[in-house]
């Protein structure tokens, strides 16, 4: 079922941008979606805890198929707490249909307090947050230490992009 909605899509697109679709093979569509990942900083999480769910835009920074995060808390840490399951949403621009570029990923959270040294200085260390100009301008401040990071593991991917025919391909680990 989900094959031939796949090709019914490709033919439409055939058709409606005169362009053909393309396949991209397991490594071309990791390598495809690392680097959309690594080209965006802004998603949308979402969580989901006693069947409520929660959407929470952040700002990411990615290694390999993995995302990381800094937080203060609040619910989308309880949720994730309680079930490590999530789903986060990413677009591109968007300047028409044929301008179309997304990615949905599938994963499990893990959220890793300052005090596991080892593994909260590697998620700081892929967060890059030192670099960051905005928190520079803040200068020195005594919540940084004390916020959470959360590495989500992806274990599942669509990726859309309308401008190189990829249509909805589905990655998993």
């Amino acid at each position: 079922m989900a094959d031939d909605l796949q090709d019914q899509m490709e033919k439409d697109f055939d058709k409606v941008l005169k362009q053909k679709a393309k396949r991209l093979n397991k490594e071309e569509l990791e390598a495809a979606i690392t680097d959309f990942l690594a080209k965006h900083i802004l998603c949308t999480l979402a969580t989901c805890d006693n069947n409520e769910p929660r959407a929470t835009p952040i700002r990411y920074r990615s290694e390999g198929m993995n995302i990381f995060f800094l937080t203060e808390g609040g619910g989308k840490v309880k949720n994730m707490l309680s079930n490590p399951k999530v789903s986060v949403g990413i677009h591109g621009e968007y300047s028409g249909f044929d301008s179309v570029k997304g990615l949905q990923l599938w994963g499990t959270a893990e959220v890793i307090e300052p005090g596991d040294t080892e593994r909260y200085k590697a998620a700081r260390k892929a967060i890059r947050s030192e670099e960051r100009e905005d928190l520079k301008k803040l200068g020195d401040l005594p919540i940084r230490d004390k916020l959470k990071a959360v590495k989500i593991t992806v274990t599942k991917a669509r990726y859309l992009n309308i401008p190189e025919g990829i249509l909805n391909q589905v990655w998993e680990a």
